[in-house]
């Protein structure tokens, strides 16, 4: 499923509210008969393609991954971009309220069952990964997560099957030690200071972890904001722009501009 790009974000308050309410019920707008459609077994997935083109066209390949209790359109609102890039919004298996997951552990659960629920839903990413392999072209594959997704997204750094990590408002516990990495992945992570969900502390030593591990990092601290996209939402298509062009290695934490809302 493919469509020309997104609109670009309007005015603060009510009009980005409605703007973002728009581009999520154009991702239920049907696809033109033209694109082949991309065919995931047993997966719920939204397809956009950036700067034109169709199927045979070679772009960054963008998988993203929402957070608990949403679905694939959640983050759409958030990765608008004039760069070119395929994106496919994937949908977690598992529902959850009104929405779907990923897995059934939180953070704060026990550590070693949290890895695995982590770790498996991972390697179920990859084979996603290696099934739009065999149907799309790109030139580098790069995952999005936020919250749960992004935990996925971290331990997919690790893969070796991935070749940018953007993490949001995610961390992996302290007992998981990543292996060092066989090619460079590039991490951009963003956080929020006052996080009541996943810790910003958490999310700063998994940073360090990674690094120290060898894999170049990039943490946004955010310091007003805290684990919703109400506050989140508007670092995450700098960080995927910083992680479409290389730039801005190195675990910095500068405060950002942004303020919770």
């Amino acid at each position: 499923m493919v469509v020309g790009g997104l609109a670009a974000a309007g005015v603060v308050g009510a009009g980005i509210w409605l703007k973002r309410q728009v581009i999520q019920q154009a991702f239920l707008a049907p696809e033109p008969d033209s694109q082949v459609p991309l065919v995931l077994p047993g997966r719920v997935a939204v397809e956009r393609l950036y700067g034109g083109g169709d199927a045979r066209t070679k772009v960054p390949l963008v998988l993203v991954l929402h957070g608990v209790g949403a679905d694939e359109t959640q983050l759409a609102p958030y990765v608008l971009s004039s760069r070119p890039m395929r994106l496919v919004f994937l949908r977690g298996g598992l529902a959850s309220g009104n929405g779907f997951q990923w897995f059934r552990a939180r953070y704060k659960d026990n550590a070693a069952a949290f890895i695995t629920n982590v770790s498996r839903t991972a390697s179920e990413i990859v084979t996603v990964l290696d099934q739009i392999a065999t149907q799309r072209l790109y030139t580098e594959r790069i995952v999005v997560g936020y919250s749960q997704g992004a935990h996925v997204a971290w331990w997919l750094a690790t893969s070796g099957r991935v070749d940018r990590v953007v993490a949001m408002s995610g961390a992996l516990p302290a007992s998981f030690k990543p292996p060092r990495p066989s090619r460079q992945v590039r991490i951009e992570a963003v956080h929020g200071m006052r996080d009541p969900v996943v810790p910003y502390s958490a999310g700063q030593a998994t940073a360090r972890t990674f690094q120290a591990a060898g894999y170049p990092v990039r943490l946004t601290t955010l310091r007003l904001a805290g684990h919703g996209l109400s506050s989140m939402g508007d670092a995450l298509a700098p960080a995927l722009d910083r992680a479409l062009t290389n730039n801005g290695t190195g675990l910095a934490t500068g405060a950002s501009s942004l303020r919770a809302r």
